[in-house]
């Protein structure tokens, strides 16, 4: 008898659990969305859930929430983790939909990915449940940028060895991968956004930069790069020997992924100088000043024997005491092309010219810019020579010419004097 009643006692309470699961609410948790999407490391997402009971007939009584923040997520101590939603009941088909929203701060060194975070509820008559959600954290810009660049020596001659020194720095909270920087010395990028393309348009695009790659390629890679890292790569270039004097400007393409595999790809450009102080010499070329002559021209010869064109040469004669300027104590004459030369000529009167020979201080000063625009002012101090006409060429003619006149008067006065004498007889 004992034995039946416990049976019956144990039915019964299996019924009652029974109605009860039957009859217990179904709590549906679902994220609405997260603002923004995605969100990078350092920064607030503002995450919206919605919370509905879909079992009809059913109530979930003093309904709670409590956001589990491990690891990268926190809340600021103004937020609240624990939320009272009170009953919760099933309305029929509309259900009874609430929404909670939490604004949750991601850690600045969170990584890059899908990371986890738990919503758990609890009512009356049960303990916390857990549903976890996917946060899509993501660097919003994974930035590399070019920092500096560096050329050593900063103008490069033609036909000369240089080093290119380009640093990057990952401006990004998250490590970049596979990094790869490449000169473009071909235009290669260049010519690839080209569709009617002939072979006379790709040869000069190949050879319009007049650099050349030494002991490396134009291409390089490292396999990563943190936050705020730096790398410095370098190049050794050779400048063409006929390379015109100016700046070129070298596209540079950077290539990397972030931690999403998703990859980047940066087109930029650097500035590279060809180029060197001109190489001028001042002589003079020639004078029609001799002693005993007090005025005349003195022509000075400007040679350029560097590899750079000198560009509004101005040249100017400084004041003496040894002689006057007549006309002209400034001569602008223009561009003087390498390997090239141009005269100017001075008007002056010595004022003093007796009939020694002497040398006079003959100072010139010039003004003068190279192909990049570089001003230039050199003084140079040359000599003037003061020579007599024998040493300048001038006796033979000059002296010739007296003796023929000379010879010739006596012979006429001879001729004269012998038919007048013999007249008389």
């Amino acid at each position: 008898m004992r034995k039946q009643i416990v049976f019956i006692g144990i039915m019964l309470i299996l019924v009652i659990v029974g109605v009860r699961a039957i009859d217990a609410p179904e709590i549906e948790v679902t994220l609405l969305n997260q603002d923004p999407d995605p969100v990078g490391p350092g920064e607030y997402v503002e995450m919206r859930f919605s919370i509905s009971n879909s079992k009809q007939g059913t109530l979930a009584e003093d309904f709670q929430v409590m956001l589990d923040t491990k690891y990268p997520f926190s809340l600021d101590s103004g937020e609240e983790v624990l939320r009272s939603l009170g009953d919760l009941p099933a309305l029929g088909a509309t259900k009874n939909v609430i929404v909670v929203k939490y604004r949750v701060r991601v850690d600045d060194n969170a990584v890059e990915g899908t990371n986890n975070i738990r919503l758990n509820y609890k009512y009356r008559g049960i303990d916390w449940v857990g549903v976890e959600f996917d946060v899509n954290v993501q660097t919003l810009d994974a930035n590399l940028a070019i920092v500096s660049v560096e050329t050593l020596p900063e103008k490069i001659k033609p036909g000369e060895e240089a080093k290119i020194n380009i640093k990057v720095k990952n401006m990004a909270d998250s490590t970049l991968k596979d990094v790869t920087m490449k000169l473009d010395l071909t235009f290669s990028y260049v010519l690839s956004q080209v569709s009617a393309l002939t072979a006379t348009d790709s040869v000069a695009a190949f050879n319009a930069l007049p650099f050349a790659p030494l002991g490396s390629a134009t291409e390089q890679k490292i396999f990563s790069l943190g936050p705020g890292q730096e790398y410095e790569f370098s190049y050794d270039l050779i400048a063409f020997s006929d390379a015109e004097s100016k700046i070129y400007k070298v596209p540079v393409q950077l290539s990397y992924y972030d931690e999403l595999q998703t990859q980047y790809t940066k087109n930029d450009v650097i500035g590279l100088i060809v180029g060197t102080q001109p190489d001028m010499s001042v002589v003079i070329d020639e004078t029609d000043i001799y002693v005993g002559k007090r005025s005349g021209t003195v022509t000075v010869k400007f040679i350029n024997k560097g590899f750079s064109d000198i560009k509004f040469l101005d040249v100017t004669l400084a004041k003496s005491d040894a002689f006057e300027t007549i006309c002209c104590d400034e001569i602008y004459i223009g561009n003087v092309d390498s390997d090239d030369y141009e005269t100017a000529d001075f008007k002056i009167y010595l004022n003093e010219n007796g009939k020694a020979e002497k040398k006079i201080p003959f100072k010139v000063v010039t003004e003068y810019r190279d192909a990049n625009n570089n001003i230039y002012r050199d003084e140079h101090d040359l000599e003037l020579n003061i020579m007599s006409p024998a040493k300048l060429g001038m006796q033979t003619s000059s002296g010739g010419f007296f003796w023929v006149v000379l010879l010739i008067i006596a012979v006429v006065v001879g001729i004269w004097y012998f038919r007048r004498r013999k007249k008389k007889k």
